[in-house]
């Protein structure tokens, strides 16, 4: 479904924009959704594995907003209210595809060419500015995995997407964090 909020499709989400982009931030702002941050906290936050080794890939610092404070949030939750009232008010797309087609023709002559209310600048000249200083794209995309806990059974063998797969002999019974995807574990 196009409307998850899981991790895997959060970190999507935050590719895509940094390809849309052509660059990536140095430090991302983000509010404590359950997909990027495990246990909010202003001083010692717990963020996502996954998400970390994310942030380690794209070479930028997240930071999460202080819980319970939206001021921190910045004026982010304005832009979805315009696109939703200026964009998508009233439409409707037979596929996602139409939707971001539509989108990206709207952002370019209707979004982009606006005044922004707070700058007092044109939205396009304003990141024209503003996207020299994105960091360069890594060469390839972050590689999806999956990662879960395992017990180290007796025989030495951890169990994941029902195969067997052997440990060294001092884990038994531990539990260990295993990481996979397509290819290895």
């Amino acid at each position: 479904s196009i409307l998850q909020q899981d991790t895997e499709t959060f970190l999507r989400a935050l590719e895509n924009a940094f390809r849309a982009f052509h660059g990536v931030p140095r430090t991302l702002n983000l509010d404590n959704l359950k997909a990027a941050v495990l246990k909010a906290d202003w001083h010692d936050p717990e963020l996502n594995p996954k998400l970390v080794e994310f942030a380690r890939h794209y070479h930028v610092a997240i930071i999460p907003c202080r819980p319970r404070t939206p001021e921190h949030k910045g004026k982010v939750e304005r832009g979805v209210g315009y696109v939703k009232s200026n964009a998508l008010a009233g439409r409707c797309f037979e596929s996602i595809a139409a939707q971001n087609q539509f989108l990206r023709a709207w952002e370019a002559t209707v979004a982009d060419l606006r005044i922004h209310g707070t700058t007092k600048r044109q939205v396009a000249q304003l990141f024209a500015e503003e996207q020299p200083h994105l960091q360069a794209l890594p060469a390839s995309l972050f590689p999806c995995f999956s990662e879960a806990r395992r017990r180290v059974h007796r025989d030495s063998f951890v169990e994941v997407a029902k195969a067997y797969y052997d440990v060294p002999p001092e884990y038994i019974g531990c539990d260990v964090w295993v990481r996979w995807d397509s290819r290895e574990l």
